[in-house]
């Protein structure tokens, strides 16, 4: 039973993770998408996911970037949604309008998939504050890590 928009939008916060079709990057197939902060604009900071784990380390050697920029997410912790080993890529985030994300809720797009473990997303924090390619503008927007 799909719950109502105003619902779905409500309960949307950090650690939260979703599935879905992104024109943002580079494949048409869905994805999981971290959701790192909602700002007080109804801005959605996100991270997206992969299983590729060869093109985590290619983008890690070509653009030397530290190691600690790739979070892996083992499908054998149960307090995540993952069901094979999951990679976030910190070097990158996406931003939604709280009504893009309501529109696309609204015409099935998007779908709920559970919620990241506070220790990766912990990983995760740290990772984007130590990557060259994040703005500090965003890095600011985002929660300290520990």
């Amino acid at each position: 039973m799909k719950i109502p928009s105003e619902l779905f939008i409500r309960a949307i916060q950090e650690r939260k993770v979703y599935y879905f079709t992104s024109e943002k990057i580079s494949s048409e197939e869905p994805h999981h998408f971290i959701c790192l902060k909602k700002t007080d604009e109804d801005i959605l900071i996100m991270s997206c996911c992969t299983s590729q784990y060869p093109t985590m380390i290619r983008l890690l050697e070509k653009n030397n970037l530290p190691n600690e920029t790739i979070v892996w997410v083992s499908p054998a912790d149960e307090e995540n949604p993952f069901t094979k080993n999951t990679y976030v890529n910190c070097n990158e985030y996406f931003t939604y309008t709280i009504d893009e994300f309501k529109n696309l809720y609204e015409s099935d797009k998007v779908k709920f998939t559970g919620e990241i473990s506070e220790i990766h997303y912990e990983q995760i924090l740290i990772g984007i504050q130590m990557s060259p390619l994040i703005d500090d503008e965003t890095k600011e927007l985002l929660p300290k890590p520990y």
